[in-house]
């Protein structure tokens, strides 16, 4: 029976066959000993993308214990000493993407997948008969609760055995290298920006036949600059503390309308808002709610930036809060319209249509929202409506127990 899919092949070998094709793999002198050796994640996979080996790397990511057992499990579910939950699955399946289980085919059909190097690179191997190295973003975990996101860089080679043809998948978490990227990129590209302005107002100071009035001026932009250059420095703070779980929120009463009100004096007179409005909704409520103004402050301001940044000349931004179902919700308006391959990206760490490793402002008000404030983080973007992203908050942070 033939499955639907939004990219990739969705049928699969039956649980039979991938049990055959195991135990060919599993009798072959010597490969599991060498597949065991190799430091990273390594698998074969069938012709339909299913995982018919995979090596210790693999078992270690996974949970999986040293005799071929899942933690947990007895050993009459696993047969032929390896890993039966994870037999039959694709990779995306087995290593927790969350967004492999959106379809009934599973890893590979869903829209998202049309952007994922993983399936590419497999892909590409089979159609070519070569190897291919792509990279991809995959994101783990509970959707909306406890997300983890892993850069991963993957290689596809097909390979023939017994007159079958398979390929040899292997992945090595370039997480770490991805972040330290990212965080160079627009940490010195900032940085560097906002302190050369403040070089060169202070020196303009300077010059001869400088008035008083353009003095003051100048002393006005400067302190502007520098204002801007310790906004990126926090915020590169706040991100580095919050992937690493070393954020803590310091929780008070907040006032809704004021922190639009401090979001909206803060942008005002920043260069991307120039020839920009930016406009409290008049029908905004005030609500009084427990949470850390600073991360929300960073959430509000980030989301108004890129709104800002998506606005054409003379292109108004609106903000507004309101109350509705037990939740304090912020909106941030524009008119500007994403691309569906954007938006099925808009999360994702790094990800920017500001050009390549430009993107951490949707993912830290993701990943900030969720993870610290307890919040959720929607938008709709289409030619009615233009782009809206929404911010729901609890009435307090549920940990604490606190209440208005």
């Amino acid at each position: 029976m033939s499955m639907t899919t939004a990219f990739a092949p969705a049928e699969r070998a039956s649980q039979d066959e991938v049990r055959r094709q195991h135990e060919m793999f599993s009798a072959l002198p010597f490969v599991s000993e060498f597949f065991d050796a190799a430091p990273n994640m390594a698998m074969v996979l069938n012709e339909q993308r299913q995982i018919v080996l995979a090596n210790r790397a693999v078992a270690e990511i996974l949970g999986l214990q040293e005799d071929g057992e899942l933690l947990g499990k007895s050993s009459d579910e696993v047969f032929s000493g390896s890993f039966a939950d994870i037999l039959g699955c694709r990779p995306g399946e087995a290593i927790g993407c969350i967004r492999a289980g959106l379809t009934e085919g599973g890893c590979g059909t869903t829209p998202f997948c049309r952007t994922c190097g993983a399936v590419h690179s497999i892909l590409n191997s089979q159609q070519l008969d070569a190897l291919d190295i792509q990279e991809c973003r995959l994101i783990r975990g509970e959707p909306g609760v406890d997300e983890s996101v892993m850069d991963l860089r993957v290689w596809a080679r097909p390979i023939e055995v017994a007159g079958e043809v398979f390929t040899i998948f292997s992945l090595v978490d370039i997480s770490h290298e991805k972040r330290r990227q990212a965080l160079e990129r627009i940490f010195f590209h900032d940085v560097l920006n906002a302190a050369a302005c403040v070089k060169g107002l202070a020196e303009m100071m300077f010059q001869p036949g400088m008035t008083e009035a353009e003095n003051k001026e100048m002393a006005l932009m400067i302190a502007e600059s520098a204002g801007q250059l310790l906004e990126e420095i926090g915020a590169q703070q706040v991100l580095s503390a919050a992937e690493s779980g070393d954020l803590k929120p310091a929780v008070r009463a907040v006032h809704s309308l004021d922190v639009l009100t401090q979001v909206i004096r803060l942008l005002h007179s920043n260069s991307i808002a120039k020839d920009k409005k930016i406009v409290l909704m008049a029908d905004s409520v005030a609500v009084i709610f427990f949470t850390d103004p600073v991360l929300l402050r960073r959430v509000l301001t980030n989301l108004v930036k890129n709104a800002l940044e998506a606005s054409a000349l003379g292109g108004v931004v609106t903000l507004g809060s309101y109350p509705e179902g037990g939740v304090i919700c912020f909106t941030v308006h524009n008119a500007g319209v994403m691309s569906q391959d954007v938006q099925k990206q808009i999360f994702s760490r790094a990800f920017s249509t500001k050009g390549v490793g430009r993107g951490l402002g949707t993912y830290s008000i993701k990943l900030i929202s969720e993870k610290y404030l307890r919040g959720r983080v929607a938008f709709i973007s289409d030619a009615q409506a233009g782009t809206r992203f929404t911010v729901s908050y609890p009435e307090a942070i549920p940990s604490l127990g606190l209440k208005p």
